[in-house]
């Protein structure tokens, strides 16, 4: 990615990742303690959304699992696999902000 049009779109784009899943394990951290069937189950639709629209497959993977448990009603199950996507999400952000720091 040589061109500099295309570089300061795709920091962009990384900046406003960084700042939508900061706010979506802030709701996932709270719906993991409350286990609103629901609402967790769309919580990890919409981080299912953005880690595939990102190519982010560790993270996908998690979140899809913990979704499919959340909507068989699996919500103990659901929680517990939902509570590895903040540390996989955590290590992802440093990797792009290393990446995508300059």
């Amino acid at each position: 990615m040589n061109d500099p049009e295309d570089l300061a779109w795709l920091k962009e784009m990384i900046t406003s990742l960084l700042e939508n899943m900061t706010t979506r394990i802030e709701n996932l951290d709270r719906l993991l303690v409350s286990k609103e069937p629901k609402e967790l189950q769309a919580e990890l639709h919409q981080i299912k959304g953005v880690a595939a629209n990102f190519g982010l497959a560790g993270l996908s993977e998690v979140v899809i699992k913990a979704e499919s448990l959340a909507k068989t009603g699996e919500i103990e199950s659901a929680v517990e696999e939902g509570k590895k996507i903040a540390g996989i999400w955590l290590s992802t952000r440093k990797e792009l902000e290393v990446k995508f720091s300059n």
